[in-house]
């Protein structure tokens, strides 16, 4: 009877009733003692319907009562890697690929999962073994190349992409892949030759998104605001969900016009300035931003400020804040309105500063979950040459990671005891004389206060810096230093030293 149940079950698996399948498990479960295929169709019905959460408390509980069974810990690795937890994910293939060297498929999964944590170098490895293991040739192909992309290995990157695609034709995702290379290498002719051969396949949402962000880049802002769109379309593209319908052009006098922060802190900072815009429209605004913003842009901003944790006020409409260019038809940064548009209160005061030393605040790490954190941030350590030629006292206005990196020989007094919010950095930063940063929100919060600024920014930086030039329209005060070349920092660090 138990074989023809399971029989059931496993035909509605192979049929694509998935929902059949678990529930019928689950039922059965009700009376009877599950074994190790009972939890393998339960737990892949899971996969199936995308009910990650379901799925990895099946397999958690299936790999404690079956843990040699390397099926069970690639499902869960599988679960976790979809919950976002890429630690636990990674630990679960390890585990299987323990018991079962020889599986491509696992080999190929943590090799994008080693990538996504910034474990370039394994990456790489592990994608070898998912083509020696009988992984699809394609797939292993592609995952090589993405690793091989990180590490700045461009030219053997591209050969990989070739091969792959030569295997696979029609894999937008491939062709999407030297499209983005080509970004990385500010290729543009090459890159637009991939997006358009990708899209003539099928329209995704992540190649539209790419594209847009590299249209920008590329200074093509009307293209671009309105193929960045396509990011909204993605799960879990906001991280709160009003009631009321988006702002689609409607009057707004006299409505209520709900903005939302929708990715960093940073670009809160940097589209906060085009809320008076449609302020000056009639709407009354509400803005909804992230916890530690939240004090600092009510001292600041028209309207009421609530924080994401808040219950979402009623509104008339929503709008995120990174689609305000293209609904305002403010494409171009010199049509935003200017810097500086933030105001920082007058505490805390800078410890033991002297009034007759020039003061730096130096900002050379973000956060190591950003994807492009591994090109942006920078060691401290490195800075060894402005030290050594600058005569000033230095500042770290931050909190967090990269401050573990001050040591007793460091001439860097942190200040992340200070710091509460983002109102008690403004404070900080409008008592230095300048601020020497990577690219992340405390650069953005400086532009805002107009303090001079300099931006050390990455051989292919985020859109909004442009190819090319020392200046940006996006803040008036700020210097924008470039790498000559992919991961060149000290040229940078030498031509800013010259210049403090």
């Amino acid at each position: 009877m138990t074989e023809d149940f399971v029989a059931k079950a496993l035909a509605a698996l192979r049929q694509k009733r998935f929902a059949d399948a678990r529930d019928s498990i689950a039922a059965y479960a009700e009376s009877n003692t599950l074994e190790f295929q009972h939890y393998l169709i339960k737990g892949l019905s899971e996969l199936a319907l995308s009910d990650w959460q379901a799925a990895a408390d099946t397999f958690t509980e299936a790999t404690g009562l079956f843990p040699h069974q390397p099926q069970l810990w690639f499902n869960l690795g599988t679960a976790q890697e979809n919950l976002g937890k890429l630690d636990d994910a990674a630990d679960s293939l390890e585990r299987s690929l323990d018991l079962k060297p020889e599986q491509g498929d696992a080999c190929g999964n943590l090799s994008n999962i080693y990538r996504k944590q910034g474990r370039f170098g394994e990456a790489e490895a592990m994608a070898h073994r998912a083509y020696e293991f009988g992984a699809p040739k394609a797939q292993a192909l592609n995952s090589l190349g993405l690793a091989l992309g990180k590490q700045g290995k461009f030219e053997a990157a591209a050969k990989t992409f070739q091969e792959a695609l030569q295997l696979d034709p029609a894999d937008q995702q491939i062709l999407s892949n030297l499209a983005n290379l080509a970004i990385d290498r500010l290729d543009f002719d090459t890159a637009w030759e991939f997006f358009a051969k990708a899209r003539a396949l099928g329209d995704l949402l992540t190649i539209r998104r790419d594209e847009g962000m590299a249209r920008l880049l590329a200074g093509d802002y009307a293209a671009g605001w309105t193929l960045y769109e396509a990011r909204l379309e993605l799960p879990a593209a906001l991280r709160v969900r009003p009631a009321c319908p988006r702002w689609r052009g409607e009057n707004l006098a006299g409505k209520k016009l709900m903005l939302l922060a929708e990715q960093g802190l940073g670009d809160t900072i940097m589209f906060c300035r085009y809320g008076k815009l449609l302020a000056d429209a009639g709407a009354e605004i509400l803005w909804v931003v992230q916890k530690p913003l939240q004090r600092l842009l009510a001292d600041n901003l028209s309207g009421k400020v609530f924080s994401e944790r808040d219950p979402l006020p009623e509104a008339d409409y929503y709008l995120p804040l990174m689609s305000l260019p293209l609904a305002t038809r403010k494409y171009a940064p010199a049509e935003a309105p200017p810097a500086p548009y933030l105001r920082a209160p007058d505490e805390p005061r800078l410890p033991d500063a002297k009034a007759d030393v020039k003061k730096i605040g130096l900002v050379w790490t973000g956060s190591p979950t950003h994807e492009r954190d591994h090109e942006r941030s920078i060691s401290l350590d490195r800075f060894a040459p402005l030290f050594a030629q600058a005569k000033a006292e230095f500042y770290a206005p931050f909190t967090g990671v990269g401050l573990e990196e001050i040591t007793d020989g460091t001439p860097v007094t942190a200040l992340g005891n200070l710091i509460g919010d983002f109102s008690d950095t403004a404070a900080l930063l409008r008592q230095l004389d300048c601020l020497v940063t990577v690219d992340t929100s405390v650069a953005h919060l400086a532009g805002a206060l107009d303090v001079t600024t300099y931006l050390l920014l990455q051989y292919s930086p985020d859109w909004r810096w442009g190819t090319s030039g020392t200046t940006t329209p996006w803040y008036a005060r700020a210097t924008l230093l470039r790498q000559p070349k992919y991961g060149d920092w000290d040229s940078v660090i030498e031509n800013l030293a010259n210049k403090l």
